[in-house]
């Protein structure tokens, strides 16, 4: 048994297929397959089984998974407290962030992070929620800012602000002099989305189901600042969150109170329980609970 190998089937469990985890992984399909048949014979159990053409884990691999996530994250613990050893740069910076939250949290804070650690290095990874927890949990990650919820006991979760939504409309629309509207006022308009893969969309949609109320989706979008130039085109309306109201680039766009109970997400900030911050990683926690706890 060797660590690439547990590298390999680790990321084989978490994208799926063994073609993903070959990209992933930056090497071949074959080299991958090849990898995991020598890990099963190592250990002398099937750790996957194919149904309906899906990998699915067995009994044994799914005990091998876990234990997979503690070894390598324990080396790279044991490399980054190494590498921090007499080292000038004070260590590397590996981050998870939702793409939603990513252009609004990390200009400001890297820029305090360069300034205190110029040297240090710094990972970041602008993806899902799953993917990052996931990552966090097996020491990919040395941080991740999320929206709850997710459910990972080994992580370390802090609170950061809860980020309302507010209806976005262009400035011309009849409802832009409101300051506050019922979500039943937006039946029948051409609502701009995000793409379903993003929580935010998910997060939207309950919102809207819970109020009985089916927004009409004619356009969603894989990034805010799509869905914001839309709007500003008179394409649609959105909800978007308080985070990414910009007053100064939004002269445009009108954000609107809804009324009764506000939609929000709860922004947090983890880490993995027991895991090891270089100097210039726990620089970059406290700067961002600084600047947005409670906001």
């Amino acid at each position: 048994m060797h660590l690439h190998q547990l590298k390999y089937f680790v990321a084989i469990v978490e994208t799926g297929s063994v073609t993903k985890a070959a990209e992933r992984c930056f090497v071949s399909q074959p080299s991958i397959s090849q990898q995991l048949s020598k890990l099963e014979d190592s250990v002398g159990k099937q750790l996957f089984s194919r149904v309906r053409g899906k990998l699915l884990l067995s009994h044994a691999g799914q005990v091998m998974y876990e234990q997979a996530q503690k070894i390598l994250a324990d080396v790279e613990q044991a490399r980054r407290r190494v590498s921090d050893v007499d080292d000038s740069c004070t260590g590397t910076v590996a981050v998870g962030i939702l793409p939603t939250l990513a252009p609004f949290i990390l200009p400001g804070t890297l820029l305090q992070l360069s300034e205190q650690y110029p040297n240090a290095m710094v990972i970041v990874r602008e993806e899902i929620s799953e993917t990052i927890v996931n990552a966090c949990a097996c020491g990919e990650l040395d941080i991740i800012i999320d929206a709850l919820p997710f459910n990972d006991n080994s992580l370390n979760v802090e609170p950061l602000f809860t980020d309302e939504f507010y209806v976005a409309i262009h400035r011309e629309n009849p409802l832009a002099d409101r300051n506050e509207i019922p979500i039943q006022a937006l039946d029948g308009m051409p609502f701009i989305l995000l793409e379903d893969i993003h929580c935010l969309a998910g997060q939207i949609k309950h919102y809207c189901f819970n109020k009985n109320f089916v927004p009409k989706v004619l356009f969603q979008a894989s990034q805010l600042a799509t869905v914001k130039q839309l709007i500003k085109s008179k394409y649609g309306i959105s909800m978007l969150p308080w985070i990414a109201i910009d007053k100064m680039t939004d002269s445009n766009i009108r954000y609107i109170k809804l009324e009764g109970e506000t939609p929000s997400r709860e922004i947090v900030i983890a880490t993995a329980q027991d895991r090891y911050l270089s100097p210039a990683a726990e620089f970059f926690v406290t700067t961002v609970k600084q600047q947005f706890s409670g906001s």
